[in-house]
């Protein structure tokens, strides 16, 4: 009698979890017929079957399979695509099992790896599989083109705006309506002040400081890809900074996001200018022009000064901020430091007799 392991996933939060349990009893039902026996049973949830070190259920599965001896005989799926829709992955699968003696089936897709053919009918199968994730990207992407082209959002968080649902025919629930930017006033006015008093000379480090002083609204981080962020940083501000979009010109398609083989991750690549998809949105615009023009020139002083760096090092653009004129050209005879001019203000001292 064969001793069984059984693997379940789904790939996103917005499935049901009981897509768990369901994949479980059919297995379980599959093995009965069989008369096989199940022993073990592993699982991750809402997790893309792309890549293996994001999934601990699937990592902990074959770290079981491949010890000597391996505590189960068989490995059963409902479909094999519920274990990776990598084919490299799929193929490398096969082989470690291949090697302990470890068979792999599945119910729906009748895959096994028990006769001769099963290694062709398994190749195949995963070829299919990593199609169908490349077709599936090829039509989000259209999709999405597609609502930018109407004028729509694509998805995605900007300070300074916020999202409206536009109910049409096509979409009877507001939930999948499709969205829309309009400009949120009072994230708005954060964000002009910010190119106001970077345009009159003040630091990002001193900019982000009067902000979390001022307890300002500050940009909201995905908790699901990070921790929520406490506060205003200098990063943030550098990047509000530079985003044309709020001087209306809105351009997307200048990245794709591809999944890391090995960590699941997805990784952002640049796409040649010729693909970007560019708009002009005038009913967005946040920042003047001739403010957006002042903050750009101050960004290309010191990206002369500091030979072409986006930012300048830490504590490298006290010249350019300094309201002394020699702060950072002078410097020290004997170390070679650079000098910056200081206010000393007196403090007068209490005694107490």
């Amino acid at each position: 009698m064969k001793r069984c392991a059984i693997y379940a996933r789904y790939s996103s939060d917005l499935q049901s979890p009981t897509s768990i349990s369901d994949q479980f009893r059919v297995c379980e039902s599959f093995a009965e017929r069989q008369g096989w026996t199940g022993v073990a049973r592993f699982e991750d949830a809402a997790l893309s079957g792309f890549g293996v070190d994001h999934r601990p259920g699937y990592r902990a599965l074959v770290a079981a399979a491949i010890q000597s001896p391996p505590p189960f005989d068989l490995i059963l799926v409902e479909d094999v695509s519920r274990l990776t829709r990598d084919l490299s992955e799929v193929l490398r699968l096969y082989h470690r099992l291949r090697l302990k003696g470890v068979d792999l089936a599945g119910v729906s897709d009748g895959v096994s790896t028990v006769n001769q053919s099963g290694k062709v009918t398994l190749t195949v199968k995963g070829l299919v599989n990593e199609l169908y994730l490349d077709d599936l990207r090829a039509k989000t992407h259209r999709g999405l083109e597609g609502r930018i082209a109407r004028g729509m959002s694509a998805g995605g968080r900007l300070f300074g705006y916020r999202t409206v649902s536009v109910p049409d025919e096509a979409h009877a629930s507001k939930r999948d309506a499709p969205v829309r930017f309009e400009v949120d006033e009072r994230e708005a006015e954060i964000v002009r002040r910010i190119f106001r008093e970077y345009a009159d000379g003040r630091s990002l480090k001193t900019i982000a400081h009067q902000l979390n002083v001022a307890g300002a609204p500050f940009p909201a981080k995905d908790t699901k890809r990070g921790p929520a962020r406490r506060g205003w940083a200098v990063s943030t501000i550098y990047t509000i900074l530079l985003n044309e979009k709020y001087v209306g010109q809105w351009i997307w398609n200048k990245t794709r996001f591809l999944k890391d083989p090995d960590s699941g991750r997805r990784r952002p690549i640049a796409r040649p200018p010729d693909e970007w998809i560019r708009q002009g949105r005038p009913e967005l615009r946040i920042v003047e022009d001739a403010l957006w023009r002042e903050v750009q020139s101050r960004f290309d002083q010191i990206r002369k000064a500091f030979g072409g760096l986006r930012r300048p090092p830490r504590g490298g653009a006290r010249p350019i901020y300094s309201r002394y004129l020699l702060t950072g050209l002078l410097r020290c005879a004997g170390c070679g430091a650079r000098m910056r001019a200081q206010t000393a203000v007196k403090r007068t001292r209490t005694r107490v007799y």
